[in-house]
């Protein structure tokens, strides 16, 4: 019985190692919506029945910060780490300039079920919500003006683009524009008629939509026209965020898939969850939290790529591949091959040796492993990949090697 007990702890320890996504803890098992970063250490959270939390570590701690309602907070923005807002039932605005501290409500016009917000800057805000419902600010939320949408489905996101240009989408394949700030609202032909939870434009004209029933569609001409994409997955997406054009990461209903070459092909990324994730946003192009039921929280330091065990079959000694492919643009595989169990770090170096980004920092079992690396982040030139292996048995089970590699963009 002790030896089976340790080797569940042994496989709970190496499959949290090996997560492409880890579970966060949130002391709250409410419903989580919104989330909102501002950097890498600080984020916002909103729930059912009044829920606000917030970290300064990046989510290694979440502390419950008192919101002074019990309403659903359907959605939160942040422009910076003091001035923020949320949304929620009846037409709720709450503001808060001391960085969740305390919380003043806000006069919205409406008594509308609010379920998204988003500001351009920290004066000029939208918010969408049930019945077509739209409202705009222009002084930071102390007035905030209803504007004719010339719809009644729920319009469960809007998205600036910058002041004049705005996307909002919803139930029944609704999608409106607007190039003048919101004066007037136009609809768009989306070719579905799923409903629509989430829009994101990483560009003025590209942009990405998400909903239900694994829908995504994607547009490169301002909407004019909106193509179906393979999102590999017929479960309810509820959020999309893409970093760049390239990189975007959607989630919903047990599921959390991701891109790297701007819609063309969508990767799942398992996790121990199949309830639904409400929200997802990245601070870089590998720090990411989604949030959804039951209080859950789930963090990626990169970006939910993950190494991946490719074969079980033990290699005769260790190795460190070439990557390929090389010239990479922007994304390459790196592959190695563990000849006995140790602890495993696999780096980037720049030219100078300063150490870039951090992929694999474990112990892994005997094995061949890939890890797909994005380099989106980086500049044209040439970089280094350095694994490092340390075994039990001391310096001579140890290894290490480093290979060069080449971005071209």
């Amino acid at each position: 019985m002790k030896k089976i007990s340790v080797l569940l702890i042994f496989i709970l320890i190496y499959s949290q190692s090996h997560s492409q996504w880890m579970q966060q803890n949130t002391g709250t098992i409410e419903t989580l919506l919104g989330v909102s970063f501002t950097d890498l250490q600080t984020g916002f959270i909103s729930g059912t029945n009044g829920t606000i939390l917030k970290t300064n570590t990046h989510g290694e701690s979440w502390t419950i910060l008192a919101s002074g309602t019990t309403r659903f907070l359907r959605d939160i923005f942040f422009s910076n780490a003091t001035t923020g807002w949320i949304v929620g039932e009846s037409g709720l605005v709450l503001k808060t300039t001391n960085g969740g501290s305390n919380w003043t409500p806000q006069i919205s016009n409406t008594t509308e079920h609010l379920v998204h917000i988003h500001f351009v800057d920290l004066q000029t805000g939208f918010s969408s919500g049930q019945n077509g419902v739209i409202i705009r600010t222009t002084n930071a939320g102390v007035n905030w003006t209803l504007q004719n949408s010339g719809v009644s489905v729920e319009l469960a996101c809007v998205t600036p683009v910058n002041s004049d240009l705005i996307y909002a989408v919803g139930f029944n394949g609704t999608i409106l524009k607007t190039t003048n700030s919101g004066e007037n609202w136009l609809s768009q032909t989306s070719g579905t008629t799923a409903d629509l939870r989430s829009v994101y434009f990483p560009e003025n004209n590209t942009g990405f939509v998400v909903g239900y029933n694994g829908t995504i569609i994607k547009t490169t001409n301002g909407g004019i026209n909106w193509v179906p994409l393979i999102s590999g997955t017929t479960n309810n997406l509820f959020a999309v965020f893409f970093y760049n054009s390239s990189a975007g990461t959607a989630v919903g209903t047990g599921k959390i898939i991701r891109t790297t070459n701007g819609g063309s092909t969508w990767i799942n990324q398992p996790i121990s969850f199949t309830g639904d994730l409400y929200d997802v946003t990245f601070a870089n192009l590998s720090s990411g939290w989604a949030v959804g039921q039951m209080g859950r929280v789930f963090y990626t330091n990169n970006g939910g790529v993950g190494i991946r065990l490719i074969s079980s079959q033990v290699p005769a000694s260790f190795a460190l591949n070439q990557n390929y492919p090389n010239p990479f643009n922007p994304v390459t595989n790196l592959e190695f091959g563990i000849a006995k169990l140790g602890f495993v770090s696999l780096k980037i170096y720049d030219m100078l040796g300063k150490e870039l980004a951090t992929l694999v920092n474990s112990e892994l079992n005997p094995g061949i492993y890939k890890y797909e690396f994005d380099a989106s982040d980086l500049t044209t030139g040439i970089y280094f990949y350095k694994l490092w292996v340390s075994t039990p048995t001391g310096e001579a089970g140890n290894f290490k090697e480093t290979k060069k590699m080449t971005l071209i963009k």
